[in-house]
């Protein structure tokens, strides 16, 4: 692997990803359920006009699932993909690709933040 990108990857892996306390999710048959509640003047003016809901459901499956419960700010990106290929035997690059993905999805959308966290 180039420097350059052993370096990045070396750097990804320590990020620590953390829910966003404000986003109000529930667990039932282990299976993560996140609710979005939306405030801001353009929800409410479509709620009014089309009575659109505020609130919308997201239900992620059970990889999804698992990630959500490991985006603690405990957990590193590093140790959650190690976790993916242990548990479902997946191939080091799918899982990586696929969980870097994911997170930078979350995180697009508000769900999870995140720090790198400091060597040593």
């Amino acid at each position: 692997m180039p420097e350059k990108a052993e370096t990045l990857w070396h750097r990804w892996q320590r990020v620590r990803p953390q829910r966003n306390e404000a986003i109000r999710w529930e667990e039932r048959d282990g299976t993560v359920i996140i609710t979005i509640a939306r405030t801001d003047w353009l929800a409410r003016l479509l709620r009014w006009l089309i009575a659109r809901p505020l609130k919308r459901r997201i239900e992620l499956d059970e990889i999804g699932s698992l990630v959500w419960r490991l985006c603690d700010g405990q957990h590193t990106v590093g140790d959650i993909a190690e976790e993916l290929i242990r548990r479902y035997r997946l191939m080091r690059r799918e899982a990586i690709t696929s969980l870097a993905e994911f997170l930078t999805q979350l995180r697009r959308r508000g769900l999870v933040g995140w720090q790198e966290a400091k060597e040593g």
